[in-house]
């Protein structure tokens, strides 16, 4: 059985799966705007802002990465040298 038949055949599964990849796109198209309108240090304190308890459990160097900056430039912000 292919995976477009379980779908037509469940209906709620084929609505949770598209209410998922709706969510990731979005989410998508937030980071986006965000890398591209917001400084380094601006993308690192709205993420700090919103999320504060992710920000100081994750470390340095994944965060940098999705924040897409260097992690020597993560320190150098969380020092407050930028």
């Amino acid at each position: 059985m292919r995976s477009k038949d379980v779908l037509v055949r469940i209906p709620k599964l084929e609505r949770y799966f598209r209410l998922c990849m709706q969510k990731s796109f979005g989410a998508a198209q937030v980071r986006i705007k965000y890398l591209f309108t917001m400084s380094a240090e601006e993308r690192f304190h709205h993420m700090n802002m919103l999320f504060p308890e992710f920000v100081q459990r994750v470390p340095q160097y994944m965060l940098a990465s999705y924040l897409d900056f260097s992690p020597e430039l993560m320190s150098k912000i969380r020092a407050g040298k930028v």
